[in-house]
């Protein structure tokens, strides 16, 4: 019943210490415990330690989360007693959740409990019993109104379902039966998912148009190569921040590293002005610098501004020829350029982290191929990082070991911030997403040929509002990955076991998913040209050959099977067949106006009239629960290889999750094959 309630979380970092035996949650009940067994966090400490099972966040901090929303209603009106009684119900809501998902990642917990608390907060600040929260339709009305965002509140939103959806199954239970929500409270949430989605028009697994695609790309690589052009000034100048710290804090250095005072800070500027002037070789460096680009202007603040910019240029070329993710990209270390040596001669690598192969979550530091391309990129970063290490602070950190150092350190917090879970050291956060716009305004404009091509690729779907021409694409990291796994199977040279290891997926299904409609794709590695001129010929020529297969299938007498398949047989037999199937060139005209689709498939036939996101392209059991299937005589062999292929790989050392997915499609498999044979029995 769980997973109909909530979603299973990768990383189980939460888990109760005391099982839950009595109506009554004791003060003194152990909630979380140290890496040594004993007693870390109870009950009734308003903040919980997870230090001891979770690498990111450490604590839950229930007081925080409802002062949050407090602010909102004004805490002179709020009563200690309402507080405290909202806190101590979040606390014990905690509880009883967490038991029932029987463990989840320290990151769902948090963002499960930002949901409750705007509800239980509403109910507290009215004087109403918290336990009728899910009777307070108003408190949706509140929740919605603090939300950052439309999509923020979505999210929330379909946490609040998945609480109701718990409570309704559960009312058994002496703590969910008191949350039984009432009719009026499921009508509200009802109206108001439908207006904020949980998930709406997001642009992630967006393909990037090539245009957009190559241009960017070129313009990046040009800009960090124009970077390397003037290196040696920029090393030039950050010894001489070196220099002028180093002479500024040379009478009251503490004996261990210490960020700077304010009276270092002070004197460390003024020792940099008195270098400028004195020094005519820093003067001709800083003006080369902003000649070329680099700097806002001819001051410090004008170098160390543009430095995140400088970052977010040397992660769009590496995430553009890895395909890795933004947590993986931040988890690359100093020294993360490798090369691989095969038959063929060496190829660089890059290593990072990833928390996606492994059970739990837990990271693995892994390789992924990649061009030298990138090499430019590794560059310019490491110049940045090593320039950061030392002038900040100080003093220079010696002797540095580049395993623990960022590649993509912060400038800013590097030494001081909260240190990368992977490193000593703070790694910047790429959170100016709208920084790709600032940065390449021009590459990033959309084309009336960049919207029909995403919409060619979409087949005809509805584009979101803000693609549109003259606008920016809603760039983000995560369509480098798509795009690279898309536009490479276009290629027809990468082969999706190839894909599948490059984007460090645990299963094909997704990789099937991230290179759907690749066909669709232009490609920007060989023929491009050709494709666009032919776009129309293409496009006729595919609607022929559709509306052929959907007589020959009529036509041939054969059997059946599958969702979509038994219906049009049963249509044929009836004589209830659409109209527009009476003829070749009616039939072909359905298929250009999107009325009725057929494509061939590893199984028999898809019927879908939307790109298929299930896999269907590689893994035949993807077809078998869907209800645009075709299945043909035929279709057994088929099955019967897919089978074969997820024994193979049940038979060697596979992730947890990837074999529970193999081991239950060799269960529908072996079904289905039963189920289809006494069909074509029958038949």
């Amino acid at each position: 019943m769980e997973y109909l309630m909530s979603r299973d979380s990768t990383a189980k970092e939460i888990f109760l210490a005391e099982e839950v035996s009595s109506a009554t949650i004791a003060d003194e009940m152990v909630v979380t415990i140290a890496r040594d067994g004993n007693p870390l966090s109870r009950f009734r400490d308003d903040i919980w330690d997870y230090s001891a099972t979770s690498t990111a966040m450490k604590t839950l901090n229930f007081k925080t989360k409802v002062e949050s929303f407090l602010s909102g209603i004004g805490t002179n009106k709020f009563k200690h007693g309402n507080a405290s009684c909202a806190i101590k119900f979040l606390k014990t809501f905690a509880i009883h959740w967490i038991n029932f998902v029987g463990g989840c990642s320290m990151s769902k917990l948090n963002g499960d409990l930002v949901a409750m608390a705007s509800l239980i907060c509403y109910c507290a600040d009215n004087n109403i019993p918290v336990n009728k929260v899910f009777s307070t339709p108003n408190s949706i009305d509140f929740l919605i109104s603090r939300g950052s965002s439309d999509k923020q509140v979505g999210i929330l939103l379909a946490k609040i379902q998945r609480f109701t959806d718990t409570a309704t199954a559960l009312g058994n239970s002496w703590f969910w039966e008191e949350l039984t929500p009432s009719l009026e409270f499921l009508y509200r949430l009802k109206i108001f998912r439908k207006q904020f989605p949980e998930t709406g028009d997001t642009f992630q697994t967006l393909l990037i148009p090539s245009k957009i695609y190559q241009c960017l790309l070129k313009s990046t690589i040009e800009d960090l190569d124009r970077f390397i052009d003037k290196i040696d000034a920029i090393n030039f100048i950050f010894q001489m921040r070196t220099l002028a710290r180093d002479k500024a804090v040379s009478l009251d250095r503490k004996l261990e590293a210490s960020p700077l005072t304010s009276k270092q800070a002070a004197r460390v500027t003024f020792q940099w002005n008195k270098l400028i002037l004195e020094n005519d070789r820093l003067r001709v460096a800083l003006k080369e610098l902003l000649d070329a680009g680099i700097s806002k202007n001819e001051s410090w603040a004008g170098i160390v501004e543009n430095f995140g910019r400088w970052q977010i240029r040397c992660a769009i070329v590496i995430a553009a020829f890895t395909g890795m993710r933004k947590g993986e990209l931040l988890s690359i270390p100093l020294n993360g350029l490798k090369t691989l040596s095969i038959d063929n001669g060496d190829i660089p690598v890059v290593w990072s982290s990833t928390t996606k192969l492994e059970d739990n979550g837990v990271p693995r530091f892994t390789k992924w191929v990649t061009s030298g391309v990138v090499e430019s990129a590794f560059e310019v970063a490491r110049t940045i990082a090593n320039g950061a290490l030392s002038w900040t602070d100080d003093r220079s950190l010696e002797y540095p070991n580049e395993q623990d150092i960022p590649l993509f350190l912060s400038v800013e917090h590097g030494k001081k911030g909260k240190p990368h879970p992977r490193f000593r050291y703070a790694a910047t956060s790429f959170n100016g997403g709208s920084a790709f716009g600032g940065l390449y305004k021009d590459e990033l404009q959309i084309s009336d040929q960049d919207v029909e091509e995403v919409s060619w690729f979409l087949y005809g779907e509805d584009l979101p509002n803000c693609i549109s021409v003259g606008e920016t694409w809603p760039l983000t990291f995560h369509q480098f990955r798509r795009s690279m796994a898309v536009y490479a199977a276009a290629s027809g040279r990468v082969s999706y076991p190839v894909l599948k290891a490059q984007l460090k997926h645990i299963s094909m299904v997704m990789t099937a998913y991230y290179s759907n409609s690749s066909s669709r794709a232009i490609n920007i590695l060989g023929n491009g040209l050709e494709v666009k001129a032919l776009r129309a010929e293409w496009a006729e020529a595919k609607a022929r050959a559709e509306a052929d297969d959907l007589f020959h299938l009529l036509e041939n007498g054969l059997p059946l099977a599958g969702s979509a398949g038994k219906k049009l047989r049963t249509q044929q037999t009836k004589g209830q067949l659409p109209s527009f199937l009476e003829s070749r060139k009616t039939t072909t005209q359905a298929v250009k106006n999107g009325k009725i689709r057929y494509r061939p498939t590893l199984v028999g036939g898809c019927m879908s009239l939307k790109p298929c996101n299930k896999g269907a392209g590689v893994l035949a059991s993807a077809c078998i629960s869907c209800e645009n299937s075709v299945f043909l005589p035929g279709s057994k062999i088929a099955l019967e290889q897919t089978k074969e292929f997820y024994k193979l790989e049940l038979a060697g050392v596979i992730p947890k999750r990837a074999r529970q997915e193999y081991e239950e499609n060799v269960r529908q498999i072996d079904i289905f094959l039963q189920n289809l044979v006494e069909s074509v029995e029958v038949s």
